[in-house]
């Protein structure tokens, strides 16, 4: 699904996403992805099934107000043990299908909210 937002300057925002790839800036990237307002990286997760909370070090260190985790072509909550290990470490998810995820990461940059969103491609 293409669509387009007015977006401020110099801020990362999804512009696009499909099978096997996502598209920041009109740029197309073909990994998970990280991806904070102002920081976008490859995101060091091989499938959803491997994910431990060190993945989510990152969102400890910047501390954003919402994290948002895109889980694919469809929603999928990780174990207990981890999420109880995620609310230790104070971070709480907002879980989502990557698709939702996107759409809501890009209308919480446009309200100038403090987000953070983990992202697997589709």
């Amino acid at each position: 699904m293409k669509f387009t937002l007015d977006k401020p300057q110099g801020e990362f925002v999804f512009s696009n996403y499909g099978d096997g790839f996502l598209t920041v800036n009109d740029q197309s990237h073909s990994n998970h992805l990280v991806i904070f307002p102002d920081h976008l990286e490859p995101w060091s997760v091989a499938t959803f099934d491997q994910l431990t909370a060190d993945h989510f070090d990152i969102f400890v260190k910047r501390n954003p107000d919402v994290v948002i985790l895109g889980t694919g072509v469809r929603q999928q909550f990780p174990p207990v043990e981890l999420r109880r290990e995620l609310v230790r470490r104070k971070i709480q998810l907002d879980i989502m299908d990557t698709p939702a995820a996107c759409r809501t990461y890009n209308l919480l940059v446009s309200e100038d909210r403090d987000v953070g969103a983990a992202i697997f491609m589709i």
